[in-house]
């Protein structure tokens, strides 16, 4: 039996990665393979289990041969990729999956695989999307702007996802249990 591949994504400060990690950590019958990165590693990434960190000659080497889903330009020359391989053997396999993708890479691989289930994450309110950017205190204000700016054009995606999860500050469980409800309806 093949398992099930589910996409979340949504803008910047909605929290997908906190709410990615402890919906892993509730629901072990789901896998999530490494994205693949050009930027540099945070302090908390891993390298290979998190994130896939090359430079940008790998990432053009991979993106020629074909071995990405999906692979975008998301900020000033850094690319973020799916690879295929991991996600088609996991599926294969029969795990589910579940990927953390920019709008536009989600819209590739439902192109590919038009049975993945498409999930955007949001704060549910503007406001609060635009403090939780800020209150990062890792960018300046040009960054934070351009951040604000993509932000708002990835908004216009919403009613393009199956489901839309709402992560309301200080309500993770909600919006875990929220998640969960998402993928299996």
């Amino acid at each position: 039996m093949k398992g099930k591949l589910v996409i979340i994504s949504g803008p910047s400060g909605a929290g997908k990665d906190t709410l990615l990690a402890q919906f892993l950590k509730q629901h072990s019958n789901w896998v999530q393979p490494a994205s693949t990165t050009t930027r540099h590693p945070r302090s908390h990434h891993v390298d290979g289990k998190t994130m896939n960190f090359i430079s940008l000659d790998q990432f053009n080497m991979l993106k020629k041969d074909g071995a990405f889903l999906e692979s975008v330009e998301v900020y000033d020359g850094i690319w973020y990729g799916t690879l295929r391989e991991p996600v088609e053997a996991a599926l294969k396999a029969g795990k589910n999956v579940i990927l953390r993708v920019d709008v536009r890479g989600a819209m590739r691989i439902k192109q590919q695989l038009p049975e993945a289930k498409l999930v955007f994450i949001t704060t549910g309110d503007w406001a609060s999307l635009e403090e939780r950017i800020r209150s990062r205190g890792t960018e300046d204000e040009q960054a934070i702007q351009r951040r604000l700016d993509r932000a708002k054009r990835e908004l216009e995606y919403q009613d393009k996802y199956d489901r839309v999860v709402i992560n309301r500050f200080g309500k993770i469980d909600e919006a875990v249990a929220d998640l969960a409800v998402a993928i299996e309806t």
